[in-house]
């Protein structure tokens, strides 16, 4: 699973909303939905952010399955 499914379980298994996540980053809503689906890359600052916020190491966050890359995991 990718950075996309592991921001929104996370964000979920916490009733949260995406504007309650942007706030807490100091983001705006619509930044944050781009992260969140995947249309932007957060920054390192912001991916350590949403470590702390989700107590979720960053390696976990970004973590990619081979399904999710192109064949051979590329």
């Amino acid at each position: 699973m990718g950075l996309r499914h592991n921001l929104i379980k996370a964000r979920t298994n916490k009733n949260l909303k995406q504007v309650d996540v942007a706030r807490y980053l100091g983001l705006a809503k619509s930044t944050y939905c781009e992260i969140e689906h995947g249309h932007h890359n957060p920054s390192w600052e912001v991916a350590q952010r949403l470590e702390k916020f989700f107590g979720i190491p960053v390696g976990e966050l970004l973590a990619i399955s081979r399904d999710e890359t192109g064949p051979g995991g590329e």
